[in-house]
């Protein structure tokens, strides 16, 4: 198991942010994965990466400043400082952010508090936010267990099954992890390549949930795999694309919970008219909802269109992660909030106020929300009016 680690932890520097000698590097994480930071610390060493930063954070401080102070004691308390992120991607760090959930860790603070605090935060790392949008820096999130998150999803705290998980999902055990994923990023891109090159003028989504949504797609849109310079996320099943924020009509049904800030968002749907979500509900944590649409005007709207087949390897282990990176990748997906320069013709040339002309949307947050199911279909309707069927049964119709 301690080898298996050390693998991850070595692919993660020089498979996924692609790292080498003399690279600088800023680690992000609970201090209940503190192990396995010291062990990415040490493989980065060896590859002569000295110059590393951490942000170790603790849970359980942190948790118990919501439930005895109010937002400014809280938002000025220098534990919740993440201005941090801005120094680092001004000084060229490569960001790596490794997500431990902790689901229903927070479910005794008031989701209210914690919708604004968050927002707080996000506002802060702008600086970083712009970088990111710019594709200036190098960034990875990746997965690490923790007891609570095993305990949650699989009934037990053996955190070593949920580690199997992992090391399976992301090719540690198979071989040379690195060569292993340059052959899947090549199918998603080859995937990219033929929406692209489709000239599509918007997508129809239908399901049995309830799904029924026409999604323009902006002129110059570019489908992406998650292997842009590097990595983004582990592990990544993925293709996807910024819509035209003002052309989105229909209703979309969840098909799994959402998990944020540690509190479950479960059984939602969104109605949208024109590009904005004009009605929504949810089963339980519609305020959570409430809380992040009231981030901005942007977090009403769409930034990201994301195809993933139904059967891919994270969904066929019929386990509910409970962590976005997983989930995400097991399924269908959108995304309210911020868009992706990246994800249309030039877009990293141009400035923010030029991206919102050409359609994409802006935004402090970025939600990713699970639609995909079994019998989901997907059109595109192409420029020259012409139906292609590009996802039929939840899958990839090969080409």
């Amino acid at each position: 198991m301690e080898e298996l680690k050390r693998k991850y932890a070595r692919f993660l520097i020089e498979g996924c942010l692609r790292l080498k000698e003399g690279d600088k590097l800023f680690i992000i994480g609970y201090c209940l994965i503190q192990d396995f930071i010291d062990l990415v610390i040490s493989e980065a060493n060896k590859m002569g990466i000295t110059d590393i930063k951490t942000l170790v954070n603790d849970p359980f401080k942190q948790k118990e400043l919501y439930l005895t102070k109010n937002y400014e004691e809280i938002i000025s308390n220098p534990m919740m400082d993440r201005t941090m992120y801005n120094q680092m991607a001004e000084e060229g760090y490569a960001f790596l952010s490794l997500s431990s959930p902790l689901p229903g860790f927070y479910e005794d603070v008031d989701p209210l508090l914690l919708s604004k605090v968050s927002q707080h935060q996000m506002k802060s790392i702008s600086v970083y936010k712009d970088y990111q949008l710019k594709g200036l820096i190098k960034w990875n999130i990746s997965a690490v267990p923790n007891k609570i998150w095993a305990k949650d999803i699989l009934g037990s705290d053996d955190v070593d099954q949920l580690w199997n998980y992992i090391f399976d999902i992301c090719l540690i055990k198979e071989g040379d992890p690195v060569a292993l994923w340059d052959k899947k990023m090549n199918k998603l891109k080859q995937r990219a390549e033929y929406l692209n090159q489709l000239e599509i003028d918007h997508l129809i989504y239908h399901n049995s949930l309830g799904t029924d949504v026409t999604i323009g797609l902006p002129m110059g849109y570019l489908f992406q795999s998650a292997d842009e310079g590097n990595i983004v996320n582990m592990p990544t099943e993925e293709v996807f694309t910024s819509p035209d924020r003002l052309r989105i009509n229909g209703r979309v049904y969840s098909s799994k919970p959402l998990l944020y800030n540690g509190n479950l968002i479960e059984d939602f749907w969104f109605q949208f008219k024109e590009g904005k979500i004009i009605n929504y509900d949810a089963l339980k944590g519609k305020e959570i909802l409430k809380g992040i649409m009231d981030t901005d005007e942007g977090a009403c709207y769409l930034g990201e269109v994301a195809l993933v087949d139904y059967n891919s390897p994270i969904s066929l282990t019929n386990v509910l992660f409970k962590n976005t990176l997983y989930d995400e990748n097991a399924s269908c997906h959108l995304a309210i909030g911020q868009a992706f320069a990246e994800c249309i013709r030039g877009g990293l040339d141009l400035s923010k106020e030029e991206l919102m002309k050409k359609g994409l949307n802006m935004s402090h947050e970025h939600v990713d929300f699970f639609i995909g199911t079994a019998d989901l279909e997907v059109k595109a309707v192409l420029k020259n009016g012409l139906e292609v069927v590009i996802m039929k049964d939840g899958n990839f119709v090969e080409v």
